[in-house]
């Protein structure tokens, strides 16, 4: 971000406008100014206010660095302080800059450049709100059309079976499919029973592998159990391996979209748009 400051004249002299930039990275923050003529002088300067503030961004682990047109001035909060610095502040929360940078400060008189106060707009409250460490995300969900994200099977044998070609890809119907041996519109593969597992489009825009005989993989399932297929499931029907693919921003799993695992574990809530409740997922 850039910023620009005038100065108003004393009548004696033009006023003088002060350009800079402000930088953040992490934790720190930078502001670098092209002139001093909008500084304070090192005399006047409110030193209790100043510790004041740099205590607080301390707190916040948070280091403001301060640079002119010759160097760096002054650094505040999460700094490591010199034995000079703290002699002259009398705060360990402010590291003095560079002396050649501060010479202008030091030796002027009056508080502003040219001599009357600059006035600053006010800055927003809080003064750094992005340091809440205890802040509570709102959870939430995808509110994508119905069947959105291209969900689709990815087929293919087994590496002992497999002729080397690339697997194929079956794009699930809005009304779910049959995956088995039986000529039908549904997902037909050789050597599984006549209907071995279908997949449910559901009320609430899930897509359910429903079990008919066995069912490995990270399913995992008895015949007549079912198991909700997120974006990266692994099916083993038979000497075929499928993987379930959902682009995640239509995917109702994970905070924010389309995963099972992960994160330790440990399963964030999760606003159900159809339920209006928050909800974790029963199917991790």
């Amino acid at each position: 971000m850039t910023f620009s400051v005038q100065s108003p004249g004393d009548g004696k002299s033009q006023p003088e406008q002060t350009n800079g930039t402000i930088k953040a990275a992490g934790r720190t923050i930078t502001v670098t100014a092209d002139s001093l003529s909008d500084f304070p002088s090192a005399r006047t300067i409110d030193r209790s206010g100043l510790n004041e503030f740099a205590q607080k961004l301390k707190e916040a682990g948070i280091t403001l660095v301060v640079d002119g047109p010759d160097g760096n001035l002054v650094n505040l909060g999460n700094v490591k302080s010199n034995l000079i610095s703290r002699i002259g502040t009398s705060s360990s929360a402010v590291r003095v800059g560079k002396l050649s940078a501060s010479r202008k400060l030091l030796s002027r008189k009056s508080g502003a450049g040219m001599g009357e106060s600059v006035a600053i707009p006010g800055t927003m409250f809080p003064l750094v709100p992005t340091v809440l460490r205890n802040y509570r995300r709102r959870p939430t969900t995808t509110h994508y059309t119905r069947g959105s994200g291209a969900p689709r099977l990815i087929y293919v044998k087994d590496s002992e079976s497999w002729n080397g070609k690339a697997p194929k890809v079956f794009a699930i119907p809005d009304e779910g499919l049959d995956i088995g041996s039986a000529e039908s519109p549904g997902l037909v593969l050789p050597g599984l029973d006549p209907i071995h597992a279908k997949v449910v489009h559901n009320e609430l825009d899930e897509y359910v592998l429903v079990a008919v005989g066995r069912v490995g993989g990270s399913a995992g399932l008895k015949p007549g159990s079912e198991y909700t297929l997120r974006s990266g499931a692994r099916v083993e029907l038979g000497d075929w391996r499928i993987l379930f693919y959902r682009e995640e921003y239509a995917d109702h799993g994970r905070p924010y979209g389309g995963r099972n695992g992960g994160e330790l574990s440990f399963q964030k809530p999760q606003y159900n748009m159809h339920t209006g409740r928050v909800e974790r997922d029963s199917s991790v």
